[in-house]
Formats: structure tokens, C-alpha cells, sequence
């Protein structure tokens, strides 16, 4: 397992989850620290999907706080090559698309698109099959499709 690759992966995970980009480094260290001194990990197997249930409970924990979106710190995370301003309304309006998702499809579309987990990995973290997950996920991409083109909520 490539740590850097999966910090930066658990990174934009908890940045969508929290819309923090100083609380999402936060828990993501945490996720780390907490993944090692745990020993479970190793005798499973599923380094991924622990990682990423310890992230996704730790997101919850700051949810519970009432996060609030702060558009500047989005704008920092944007790249703003060439398109610029139209990439920073695309962003936005994909964000507010999966927002408008029920939260439990919200959460297997932030895994697999942004954690880039498999749809196995994504499974074991949520406690159903690969091809429940690949439904769930076909379904929050058509809602997201519906919204983005036609620009109204669920």
C-alpha cells in the first residue's frame, strides 16, 4: 500500500465530507495515527477499507459539529489552469449536485470517485456486495446527471 497515494486519496475523501481543507488534513492524520496503532488491520487484510472506515467515522464525528461550507478555502483547493473561473463554477456545481444526493449515495460516489475506491473496497466499509455498490453508484450518477442538467435539487 502506497501511503502517499492513499493520504492524498483519504485527503480529497474528507475534503468533500467536511468542505475544510484544514480539518480534512486533520483527520486525515488522525486516520493515520489511529490506523497504526491498531493491529486488527494486518491480521484482515482490508488496509483500504479500514482506512477509510476510520476516516469515514471520523468525518461523521465532524459533521456532528455543523461544519459550515467556507467558499474561499474551496477556491484554494480549484485548480485555476486555463479555464479558471468556468472550472471553479463546474466544481461547484458538481458539488452542489452531490449534495443534493440522499446522504447514503452521496457517500458511495464521494468513495469511489473521489477516495478512488473499488466498488469491493467500498462494500466492506459500508457492509454490502460489490454489485449493491455498483447499483447505488449508477443510481447517484443518473440523479447527478438529472440535476446538473437540469439545475434543480432531488
Amino acid at each position: 500500500m502506497d501511503l502517499k497515494v492513499q493520504y492524498d486519496r483519504l485527503l480529497r475523501y474528507c475534503y468533500m465530507k467536511t468542505k475544510d481543507k484544514y480539518i480534512a488534513e486533520d483527520i486525515v492524520q488522525e486516520t493515520f495515527l489511529r490506523f497504526r496503532q491498531s493491529h486488527t488491520y494486518k491480521e484482515l487484510g482490508k488496509e483500504t477499507a479500514y482506512l477509510y472506515a476510520i476516516a469515514r467515522n471520523l468525518c461523521m464525528d465532524e459533521f456532528r459539529r455543523k461544519v459550515i461550507l467556507n467558499i474561499d478555502d474551496y477556491r484554494d483547493l480549484v485548480d485555476t489552469g486555463a479555464a479558471g473561473e468556468d472550472s471553479v463554477t463546474d466544481r461547484i456545481a458538481v458539488e452542489q449536485a452531490l449534495e443534493s444526493l440522499p446522504e447514503e449515495l452521496r457517500e458511495i460516489v464521494t468513495m469511489r470517485y473521489i477516495g478512488e475506491m473499488s466498488a469491493a473496497d467500498i462494500g466492506k466499509v459500508l457492509g454490502m456486495s460489490r454489485f449493491a455498490v455498483h447499483r447505488r453508484l449508477k443510481e447517484g450518477l443518473q440523479l447527478i446527471r438529472k440535476y446538473l442538467e437540469g439545475g434543480t435539487g432531488l
